[in-house]
């Protein structure tokens, strides 16, 4: 989009350099271009990788759980307390089919009996260390179970603003650079007919739709 415009100007810019005008107006097409550029890219980032990252930090976060969850049932044992044992008994199948809210939750429940008890918990070499770090692996689940969905938003969000940013070069082209190089039509035909056929194949959206831009025969700076 402009993209052949450019390269066509770039090629002639003995020819035009030295029209201040023109040189602030193709300034401002290639800051408009690189805007469209920036945003095509990341409205076509994948989000593979949030979600392979998803399911590493879940396997990691169900692992510590299940580690602290299962010195908590054998306390709960050892001291006889069934309601500790019911709030503690799990397994990792368990967990892999727990939705992401409810194992967050889980985890949360988890932590705040390993905090209940973390005096005896000592005897299980389990400290506040551990409770910490089972705080903190709950902060990056709950961080990563949503990062494909802000990614999708942020894609969706860039899609939203391409076609504006897509009338700002064309707009540029037509309001400006379009009657700027008017002033070319007499003293160097043939680098505004090549121009012309430039700016039909970019409003007809891509070079498969137009004929080949003419190279100039030779031209020279006047």
């Amino acid at each position: 989009m402009g993209g052949t415009v450019v390269a066509y100007m770039n090629k002639y810019q003995s020819l035009w350099s030295s029209y201040k005008a023109i040189a602030d107006t193709m300034a401002a097409v290639n800051v408009a271009l690189g805007i469209v550029d920036n945003k095509a890219q990341q409205q076509e980032t994948p989000i593979v990788g949030e979600e392979d990252r998803k399911v590493l930090v879940r396997h990691a976060y169900e692992d510590a759980i299940l580690l602290m969850a299962g010195q908590l049932c054998s306390l709960a044992s050892k001291i006889n307390d069934p309601v500790l044992a019911g709030q503690t008994e799990l397994t990792l199948p368990q967990l892999d089919r727990m939705a992401v809210d409810m194992l967050e939750a889980t985890g949360k429940r988890i932590t705040e009996l390993a905090r209940t008890n973390l005096v005896a918990l000592a005897d299980y070499k389990l400290t506040q260390t551990d409770v910490t770090a089972l705080e903190l692996m709950t902060s990056q689940f709950h961080d990563a179970k949503t990062a494909p969905r802000k990614a999708i938003v942020v894609r969706a969000g860039q899609t939203k603003t391409i076609p504006p940013a897509v009338q700002s070069v064309t707009s540029l082209l037509r309001r400006r650079l379009d009657k700027e190089m008017l002033l070319f039509k007499r003293t160097q035909p043939e680098f505004y007919a090549g121009y012309s056929s430039a700016r039909v194949i970019v409003d007809r959206g891509g070079a498969a739709k137009a004929k080949k831009v003419p190279p100039l025969p030779g031209p020279t700076a006047k």
